[in-house]
């Protein structure tokens, strides 16, 4: 009878596993193709010429690209945008009015490597951090925008990825 209720809890363990959605930790290089393949096409349909990093859930790159033409002070800012989402696990336009004299952050845009322009997101999924996507090259509303389209037309194609937990 012990072998029997093993072999059926085995069974219905595998069963379980089977139907359960995959547990994300991070961005696999594939998403991050995938992701970057999305930015890109968004910035060409918008005429903006931008850089694209795609950061882990530990702010490390995982992804670069940088279009022709697009400004040199975008290889700089989009990394940091990437890395500041994560880090901070916002977005990075929101930062903006809370590094001001009296915000909760006030400061915190003196420090080395924090971005405060918008382009920055962090990506989740099902309330687990997997990375972050800085996108630099138009203005601030351009690169908001393509950051946002890339990961909506991502949310539709492969698993769901949010700005917000």
């Amino acid at each position: 009878m012990a072998a029997y209720d093993a072999f059926l809890d085995n069974w219905i363990n595998n069963a379980i596993a089977t139907h359960l959605p995959e547990r994300r930790t991070s961005l696999s290089l594939e998403d991050c193709e995938r992701l970057a393949k999305l930015a890109r096409e968004a910035a060409i349909a918008c005429h903006v010429p931008i850089v694209c990093s795609l950061v882990d859930a530990c702010g490390q790159q995982r992804f670069f690209f940088s279009m022709d033409n697009a400004l040199l002070v975008s290889h700089i800012l989009a990394p940091q945008k990437a890395w500041t989402a994560v880090a901070l696990k916002m977005a990075t336009h929101e930062l903006a009015t809370r590094v001001q004299p009296g915000g909760e952050l006030y400061g915190l845009d003196k420090e080395k490597g924090i971005c405060c322009f918008g382009g920055g997101f962090p990506c989740w999924s099902g309330g687990c951090l997997l990375g972050g996507i800085g996108i630099s090259g138009g203005s601030v509303e351009e690169d908001m925008s393509i950051a946002r389209q890339a990961l909506a037309q991502f949310s539709a194609l492969r698993f769901p990825l949010a700005i917000t937990r």
